[in-house]
């Protein structure tokens, strides 16, 4: 196994890219050329620095929370889409996506009870009855709660790779297998495994959402991050690529985090539902009546929510859907001043839509 080991994801990716181009194999499944390390396990020492940021990479930054809350939503549907609608063309029905991560980590609905409803009669008879009942697992949870019983754990397992799904002919196979979490000398360490990887199109949105993850789980369990590992079988870089690739590697630029001061993303597990349903709520708002609702009804759900990495993601998120409503520059900048954390300086050149 290729192994690398970076403080943040920004100094991962240029680091990976240039891996890619200078060892990766040649290979070309679905007759697409690619460049492959196979495998590839990458360890983040400081993975609350989470975001590319290079210019170059011009990333989606209100797909990646928007993305992150439909995630922790546990959804599966097309709603998605509102934020990168390439995502439709996945979906074998034009309703759901198969590989959705959140419904599998938080709403697993893959598992079976079998409810023992035997009988004995008067005569003293048996009479065996078994009933198999579907039951809806929250795999999170239940990782969070091996880990609060025992916080030496190696059980805190999540598997998102569902044989009964993912052999059948589907648009869409998870790209994610397993994620981990373990405590050791008092912090949080995630480990997660992926089957393929992209790193242009998919690598710094997923590994956004992983840390989050994780971070939301050190709050849970009220101690800090620890270290987060990235394995993957085939990270890889597809020919199309390959220009925008050396670009981003020839190009220096200033890290978001040079000299920002690092906020806090945890939630103690007895306030995380509340807080976060606030930011779902103005996600969800501000999506469906963007054109309509009033900048003073968002200031007060912004208002309201207490921890100031989420405030500033909710946001992030409010910003995006206004501007997607062609809402005016005024009001943009108004809800852009509420976004305190990494993303202040990412969105900063978003302008109306005309």
């Amino acid at each position: 196994m290729r192994t690398f080991t970076f403080e943040s994801v920004e100094e991962a990716y240029p680091a990976l890219l240039e891996a890619l181009l200078n060892e990766g194999d040649f290979v070309s499944p679905r007759n697409m050329l690619t460049r492959e390390i196979s495998p590839v396990g990458i360890t983040i020492t400081n993975p609350r620095k989470k975001i590319v940021s290079h210019p170059i990479r011009k990333l989606n930054y209100g797909f990646m929370v928007g993305e992150l809350l439909w995630i922790l939503q546990g959804r599966n549907d097309l709603s998605i889409a509102h934020y990168n609608s390439q995502w439709a063309q996945f979906s074998d029905d034009g309703e759901i996506l198969n590989g959705a991560y959140g419904q599998r980590i938080f709403r697993w609905d893959g598992a079976f009870d079998i409810i023992d409803e035997s009988y004995v009669d008067e005569e003293n008879n048996t009479h065996p009855s078994f009933e198999i009942q579907q039951v809806t697992i929250n795999q999170f949870e239940k990782a969070y709660e091996l880990l609060k019983e025992d916080p030496d754990s190696r059980q805190a397992t999540i598997a998102l790779f569902n044989p009964a799904q993912d052999y059948r002919i589907t648009k869409d196979k998870p790209c994610t297998n397993l994620m981990r979490f373990t405590i050791r000398n008092g912090k949080l360490n995630m480990f997660v495994v992926m089957r393929s990887n992209d790193i242009i199109k998919g690598f710094p949105y997923d590994i956004f959402n992983f840390i989050m993850l994780q971070e939301i789980m050190a709050g849970k369990l009220n101690i800090e991050v620890g270290k987060y590992t990235h394995v993957a079988d085939s990270l890889h870089l597809y020919e199309t690529d390959f220009e925008l690739a050396k670009q981003i590697i020839s190009t220096p630029y200033v890290s978001i985090y040079e000299d920002y001061e690092m906020m806090d993303a945890r939630i103690v597990n007895e306030d995380l539902d509340g807080e976060i349903a606030k930011v779902y709520n103005i996600e969800a708002t501000t999506r469906t009546m963007g054109s309509i609702l009033k900048l003073e009804k968002v200031e007060e759900m912004l208002y309201a929510i207490n921890n100031e990495y989420w405030r500033s993601l909710a946001a992030v998120i409010a910003t995006y859907n206004f501007r997607k409503a062609r809402r005016k520059q005024d009001e943009l900048d108004i809800l852009k001043n509420y976004v305190n954390n990494e993303f202040n300086q990412l969105i900063i050149n978003w302008k109306e839509l005309v």
